[in-house]
C-alpha cells in the first residue's frame, strides 16, 4: 500500500502534458488500475468559455466529461472515476433548486464516488441529506456529525471497490479549517466537523486487512492564497493535504478539493499521491496506477489532467436531456431581464474588479445612510458578458443566499478587517464608492495597508463606522474576525442579488467601470 518509487524519479512529459514513473507494467502479476478524478464542480452544467484556458474554445460541462468516463470504462473496466467535492453553488441552476438539479445530473457521470464540499452546505446542513438521498452514487464523509452526538450527518464513511482484483478503499473526509473557514455560521448550527487526521487513522486502521489501496476523497485544501495578478503553488496551495499525508500513513493517493489547484505532476509525502484539478469540469484528471499485489506497493503511475474541449467531445445525450429539463423548469425566474452591460462584469482576487464595483455600489444604495459597504472576492463567482443581463446572470455571479447586515465598527476594528484583505489569503475586500484602500503585499503581514480613506477622509481608528456586509462576513467568514468586533450587528434577512437587481433596473444600460478604489502597490 505504498508507492515504492522516491519522488525525485518522476519524469515529466511536457508534451503529453503528464507525469510518470516508468516501469514495466507486462510484468506478472502486476496490476493497473486508472482512477478518473474531479473536484470543485461548483455546477457549471454545461460548457463555458475561461480566458485562462482559451480565449476561444468553450471547456468543460457535465455532458463532456460523463461521455468521456462513459469512453474510458466501457474501454477499461478498471477505471473507476471519483469527486472531491463542491459540486454545489455555481451558475444560477444549482441556487434555483438547492442543489437537486446538480445531484440529478451527476446521476449520469458513472461516479463511483464523491465526498463532500463546503458549498455543499450553502442551503443549511438540513438540505445536504435531503439532496444526497436522490442520489444513485456514493456520497462520502466521516467526520460531520450532528452536534453534540456520534451520529454523522451522513452516514456513509467509506466505500470498498474492487477493480482488476484489487480492493480500493475509499474514504470520504472535510478539512476542518476548510469547513468553519468558509461556511456561513448560520448554515451549520445543528452540524460540526471533527478532526480529519483522527478520523483518517481510524477508518485507515478499519480497513487494513479489507483492502490492498486506499484513496481518500477530501475537501480541505487551504483558502486561495494567489491571486489574478500572481502565481500559482502547488506545493502551497495543497499544503493541508501534505501534512495530512506526512501524519498518516497507510493512504496510497489523495484526491482533494478546496483549492482549486491542479496537479500537472502529482505531489508525494510519506509514500502518498497527491492530485486534484483545476476545478469547475475544465478538466479530467487521470491518475494510472501500476499494483504489485506480492509487494503491497505501487510500483508506478502516469498521471493526466485533460482539458475538457468542448468542440472535441460529442455530448452524452442523457445528461444533455437532463440539464435541458432543469433548465426549462427555472427559465421563468432565470430569464427575467435586468439591464443592458455596454461592457462585461468582471472580478478580481487582488484588486479592485467591475463586478465587485457593481455589488457593494448595490448594497450602499440599499442603506445610504451608512458609510460604506464591502463584499468578499471569493463571493463573486462568475463575469456577466456585455449585453443583455437576465436575473440568472445576477444569480450565477452572486449564487449565495447571503443577507444584507448592518455593523457598527470602531475605526481600529475595520483598519483589522482591511489589514487581513491585504494577506490575500481570502482575497481582498471589493468596496462601494467613497472608499480608498491601498496595500502593499511587499510588507509584512499586518502592516500592509498604506492609505485607507472613507469618503476622503483617512480612518479614525476612534470612531464608529456604519458597514453594511453579507452575513457570512459579518460573521467572520474567510478569516475577517475583525466583524466579530462589531458594536452592534442587524441582519436586514434581504438576499443580496435583491438589492443588486433593484439597483441595475435604474439603468437602461449599464457601464461598468474601474474607479481606483483598491489598489496594489
Amino acid at each position: 500500500m505504498k508507492t515504492a518509487l522516491c519522488f525525485l524519479s518522476i519524469l515529466l512529459a511536457p508534451v503529453l502534458g503528464f507525469a510518470q514513473r516508468p516501469q514495466p507494467a507486462t510484468s506478472p502479476g502486476l496490476k493497473k488500475i486508472t482512477l478518473l478524478y474531479t473536484n470543485d464542480l461548483h455546477a457549471h452544467l454545461e460548457p463555458q468559455k475561461l480566458p485562462a484556458v482559451s480565449e476561444t474554445r468553450l471547456v468543460g460541462g457535465f455532458a463532456n466529461i460523463a461521455t468521456l468516463v462513459k469512453q474510458e470504462k466501457q474501454a477499461n473496466p478498471n477505471t473507476l472515476y471519483v469527486d472531491a467535492g463542491d459540486f454545489f453553488t455555481g451558475p444560477y441552476i444549482s441556487t434555483l433548486t438547492e442543489g437537486a438539479a446538480v445531484v440529478d445530473v451527476m446521476n449520469y457521470l458513472q461516479l463511483d464516488a464523491a465526498c463532500i464540499g463546503n458549498h455543499e452546505f450553502d442551503h443549511g446542513w438540513q438540505n445536504v441529506p435531503k439532496q444526497f438521498d436522490k442520489a444513485t452514487f456514493p456520497i462520502l464523509n466521516g467526520n460531520i456529525f450532528r452536534k453534540g452526538t456520534d451520529q454523522l450527518l451522513w452516514n456513509h464513511p467509506y466505500k470498498i471497490i474492487v477493480k482488476n482484483g484489487v480492493r480500493i478503499g475509499l474514504i470520504g473526509l472535510h478539512g476542518r479549517f476548510a469547513f468553519y473557514d468558509t461556511i456561513s455560521d448560520e448554515m451549520i448550527q445543528g452540524v460540526e466537523a471533527r478532526s480529519e487526521e483522527t478520523y483518517l487513522r481510524r477508518y485507515v486502521q478499519e480497513l487494513q486487512g479489507q483492502t490492498d489501496l486506499i484513496v481518500l476523497l477530501i475537501h480541505q485544501g487551504i483558502p486561495g492564497r494567489q491571486s489574478t495578478t500572481g502565481t500559482a503553488d502547488v506545493s502551497r496551495n495543497l499544503q493541508k493535504d501534505l501534512e495530512l499525508a506526512r501524519h498518516v500513513p497507510g493512504v496510497d493517493v489523495i484526491v482533494t478539493g478546496h483549492a482549486h489547484q491542479g496537479t500537472r505532476e502529482p505531489l508525494e509525502a510519506n509514500g502518498t499521491l497527491i492530485v486534484s484539478t483545476n476545478a469547475l469540469g475544465t478538466e479530467l484528471g487521470r491518475l494510472e496506477l501500476v499494483y504489485n499485489p506480492k509487494t503491497d506497493r505501487i510500483t508506478s503511475y502516469t498521471n493526466a489532467l485533460q482539458v475538457v474541449y468542448d468542440d472535441v467531445i460529442v455530448d452524452d445525450p442523457s445528461t444533455v436531456e437532463a440539464i435541458t429539463r432543469w433548465k426549462a423548469k427555472v427559465a421563468t425566474i432565470a430569464s427575467e431581464p435586468i439591464t443592458t452591460l455596454t461592457l462585461p462584469l468582471t472580478r478580481s482576487y487582488g484588486e479592485e474588479s467591475t463586478l465587485g464595483n457593481l455589488v457593494a455600489d448595490a448594497m450602499l444604495e440599499a442603506a445610504p445612510e451608512y458609510d460604506f459597504a464591502v463584499v468578499n472576492s471569493g463571493g463573486l463567482r462568475q463575469d456577466i458578458a456585455a449585453g443583455p443581463v437576465t436575473l440568472g446572470n445576477l444569480i450565477s455571479a452572486f449564487p449565495f443566499l447571503n443577507t444584507l447586515v448592518k455593523l457598527e465598527l470602531k475605526g481600529a476594528a475595520v483598519k483589522s478587517i482591511f489589514e487581513h484583505a491585504a494577506t490575500l489569503t481570502n482575497g481582498v475586500l471589493q468596496v462601494s464608492k467613497g472608499v480608498v484602500f491601498h496595500y502593499d503585499e511587499s510588507r509584512s503581514v499586518g502592516s500592509r495597508v498604506t492609505r485607507l480613506t472613507i469618503k476622503g477622509v483617512p480612518l479614525d481608528d476612534n470612531k464608529t463606522y456604519q458597514v453594511l456586509a453579507p452575513n457570512f462576513l459579518a460573521d467572520g467568514g474567510d478569516g475577517y474576525a475583525g466583524f466579530k468586533q462589531a458594536l452592534t450587528k442587524k441582519n436586514t434577512g434581504e438576499v443580496l442579488v435583491q438589492p443588486l437587481k433593484r439597483f441595475l433596473q435604474r439603468f437602461p444600460s449599464y457601464a461598468p467601470a474601474l474607479e481606483g478604489r483598491i489598489v496594489r502597490q
